[in-house]
């Protein structure tokens, strides 16, 4: 198990990233001058990290492909998981598909079996050739927001999202990565970093 003192693990932030994006994730010198342990770092290194492997990454792509003139349909989880799990409540990575393929209609409450019945509709729809919500390039979302409502929204009302701070990470990308990396391997100390 890795054991480092939450000092170090900031010493090591503020030298490798900008406070710019710091600042977005409640990580700059003057949001974290109270910090008294890592557990309270915990949440933000989280918010952090999952940007940079999926939300940030994806938002680039996304941008990037339309641009090349591909056609692009995003869409944001915001409902926890409803299941009975250490993941209960959490909006996580994939859960979308528990709802896609409708896999826990026994363990499912009327509400999430209506929300699964609703994303496979689209899926259905889209597989079969029709266009399942507007586009990334109009600017829209599908937003499946925590209550599990479903609505087509501008991207930016999708509050959840931390669009600036991904505009920040892309601007230092080769810096986040390296220190993401350091973080998840437990090597904070590497030459000329610490």
């Amino acid at each position: 198990m890795v054991n480092f003192k939450h000092t170090d693990l900031l010493a090591l932030l503020h030298k490798m990233l900008p406070e710019s994006l710091l600042e977005k994730y409640g990580l700059a010198k003057a949001q974290t001058t109270e910090v008294a342990h890592i557990g309270q770092l915990i949440p933000l290194l989280i918010a952090l990290k999952t940007d940079e492997l999926f939300a940030a990454s994806l938002n680039t792509f996304n941008r990037e492909f339309t641009k090349a003139g591909g056609t692009v349909y995003s869409y944001h989880l915001d409902r926890g998981n409803p299941l009975q799990s250490p993941m209960h409540g959490v909006a996580h990575h994939a859960l979308d598909l528990a709802y896609t393929f409708g896999n826990f209609d026994d363990a499912f409450s009327e509400t999430d079996i209506k929300l699964s019945k609703t994303l496979m509709t689209h899926w259905i729809e889209f597989a079969n050739g029709k266009e399942p919500w507007a586009s990334y390039k109009a600017g829209k979302a599908l937003y499946v927001k925590s209550d599990a409502e479903v609505e087509v929204v501008p991207r930016e009302k999708v509050t959840s999202r931390r669009w600036e701070g991904y505009a920040e990470m892309e601007k230092c990308w080769e810096s986040v990565r390296k220190t993401g990396n350091m973080l998840m391997n437990g090597k904070l100390e590497e030459k000329g970093v610490l």
